[in-house]
């Protein structure tokens, strides 16, 4: 890995074509893992994408608890899977499913966007939570949201 935090960048879209409920009736979330920002700029959701990609679902349940699934991967010959274990996608799935389900659970509305950031150590993940038209009443809520959101990350700690 280079020194440029952006190679770093990884890229999770919300895709409501992939929503679920699971067998409890619980809601599901669709998201895409890209690898690029390019490819984000071409992906169109809905629709398979024309590069390497994951497909992911995480799961708000009813107890409580949050889980990720893989779906699938899209051009799995492609040389960016050569480049991560699957021990870190299935890291960064459990830390982007916690991270969009708390902050669906605070404002009742799933991010469009995470922007995911290796950090140096490896064992921390960062991510960059964007909603496209999210409204937030006045300044006071957008602190509380942050301050939910940083309360609802539980594996800062791990």
């Amino acid at each position: 890995m280079s020194d440029n935090p952006s190679d770093n960048r990884l890229f999770l879209l919300y895709d409501s074509s992939f929503d679920d409920m699971d067998a409890e009736g619980c809601p599901g979330f669709g998201f895409v893992l890209l690898f690029n920002e390019a490819d984000v700029g071409q992906f169109s959701a809905g629709k398979n994408p024309t590069c390497p990609a994951v497909s992911m679902l995480f799961t708000d349940h009813a107890d409580g608890s949050i889980s990720g699934d893989l779906l699938g991967w899209a051009h799995l010959d492609a040389d960016v899977f050569q480049q991560y274990p699957l021990g870190q996608f299935l890291t960064l799935m459990e830390q982007a499913a916690q991270v969009a389900v708390n902050a669906f659970r605070q404002v009742g509305q799933v991010p469009d966007k995470l922007v995911a950031l290796n950090l140096p150590d490896d064992d921390l993940i960062q991510f960059d939570v964007q909603f496209n038209d999210l409204q937030l009443k006045d300044k006071q809520s957008e602190v509380l949201l942050a301050q939910q959101l940083m309360a609802g990350r539980p594996y800062l700690d791990s």
